[in-house]
C-alpha cells in the first residue's frame, strides 16, 4: 500500500471480457503494480507492460497461491461465473495473505436489491461470497469486500438478442410496462473499476470520494439508463428501418420470469440469463439504480454515454461479423 491509496493489486481472469477491460484501464492509469493470476495450463496472451507481472500455476497449489497474494492491497476477481466455486477458496487464501480489499465477481444488477438476489440463482452465490468476506473480517481485522454493479453489458446484450431483439432477423420482443433500467458498455465498466482502485482509501475532507465509504458496499456504474422504448428507437436509426420493418412479439415481464424458470429446471442455460435480464426490465426487481450511479459519475469522473452512439457501434461490429460470415460461406 502506497500512504492512502492502494498499489499492488492481483486480477484473477484478466484475460476474459470484463477482465481485460479492467486491466486495460488499470494499465492505463500507471498507478499500480499488477498482477494477472492465470491457470497454468491457460493460453491466455496478455499485454506487455512494465506495471504487468504474469503468474501461471494451479489454484489449487496453497503454496502458490499464498506467494502470489501475499504483500498484495486488493484482489480482483474477473472470473467467468461458472468459476465461482475457484473464487471461495481463492478469497479465503487472500484473506490468510494480509490482502485487505477484494473486488469479488459481481458485475452485474444492484447486489443490495432483495427481489432480484433472492430470484435469480446466478446472484445468490455473489450474497455467498460477500458473507464469507465479512465472516473472514471477524477473524483478519481490516478486509473488505467492495462491489461493482454495472447491469448488463450493453452492447454485449444488444449483439446476442438479450434485450428482445434479433437485430439480423429484424424481430423483436417488447415486454409491455418495463421499466427503464441501467447498462454498461464494457469500456465503461472497465473505467468503473479503475476509478475506485484510484479513490483515496479515507478522504477526511470529502469521505463520499473515498474506497472506504463503498467498503462492504456497492459502487454503481452506468453508461447510461435506458429502456426498450429507447433501445428499439435507437435501432431503428441505426438500421435505418421503421417499426413496419420488424415483427413484433408483445409478452410480459411476469410471463418471462415463469417461462425461463421452466426452461431451467429442464437445464436450459441461456433461460437463467434471460431470467436475469426479466429482472433488469422489470420494474422494482434492481435494474435501476440511476441514482446511486448519478452519485458514482460525480465521485469517479464518469460522464455519461450517448445511447444512439453506442447501437451504431454495436450494430456495425454485428454487420462487419455478417459480411465476413457471408464471405467465409462462398469461399
Amino acid at each position: 500500500m502506497s500512504g492512502n491509496k492502494l498499489k499492488k493489486i492481483v486480477i484473477i481472469g484478466a484475460g476474459g471480457n470484463f477482465g481485460a477491460s479492467a486491466l486495460e484501464q488499470l494499465l492505463a492509469t500507471d498507478a499500480f503494480e499488477i498482477t494477472a493470476l492465470s491457470r497454468e495450463s491457460s493460453t491466455t496472451g496478455f499485454p506487455t507492460h512494465a506495471s504487468l507481472t504474469l503468474k501461471r500455476g494451479s489454484y489449487a497449489d496453497q503454496s502458490f497461491i499464498s506467494s502470489v497474494f501475499t504483500g498484495q492491497d486488493a484482489v480482483l476477481f474477473a472470473m467467468n461465473f461458472m468459476a465461482m466455486a475457484d473464487q471461495t477458496k481463492l478469497i479465503e487464501a487472500a484473506a490468510e495473505a494480509g490482502v485487505k480489499w477484494i473486488f469479488p465477481i459481481e458485475y452485474a444488477g444492484d447486489g443490495k436489491n432483495e427481489s432480484m438476489m433472492s430470484a435469480v440463482p446466478m446472484s445468490q452465490p455473489k450474497v455467498a461470497a460477500r458473507k464469507q468476506i465479512e465472516g473472514l473480517g471477524e477473524k483478519f481485522e481490516g478486509l473488505k469486500w467492495v462491489g461493482i454493479a454495472t447491469n448488463p453489458w450493453l452492447e454485449f446484450s444488444l449483439q446476442r438478442g438479450l434485450f428482445g431483439f434479433d437485430i439480423k432477423g429484424r424481430k423483436a420482443t417488447i415486454y409491455t410496462a418495463a421499466a427503464p433500467f441501467n447498462s454498461s458498455t464494457l469500456t465503461k465498466a472497465g473505467l468503473g473499476i479503475a476509478r475506485p482502485f484510484s479513490l483515496p482509501i479515507t478522504n477526511d475532507s470529502t469521505p463520499r470520494a473515498s474506497l472506504s465509504h463503498s467498503a462492504n458496499d456497492f459502487v454503481y456504474v452506468s453508461s447510461c439508463l435506458i429502456s426498450q422504448t429507447s433501445l428499439f428507437a435507437s435501432l431503428q436509426k441505426s438500421t435505418s428501418t421503421t417499426k413496419d420493418d420488424w415483427q413484433i412479439k408483445e409478452s410480459t415481464i411476469e410471463e418471462s420470469i415463469g417461462t425461463n424458470r421452466e426452461k431451467m429446471a429442464k437445464g436450459d442455460m441461456r433461460a437463467g440469463a434471460m431470467l436475469t435480464y426479466a429482472y433488469y426490465l422489470g420494474e422494482g426487481k434492481g435494474g435501476n439504480y440511476e441514482g446511486n450511479a448519478k452519485e458514482d459519475r460525480m465521485v469517479l469522473g464518469l460522464e455519461e454515454s450517448n445511447l444512439d452512439e453506442i447501437i451504431k457501434k454495436a450494430v456495425g461490429e454485428l454487420e462487419t461479423e455478417w459480411c465476413s460470415d457471408e464471405i467465409t460461406s462462398m469461399s
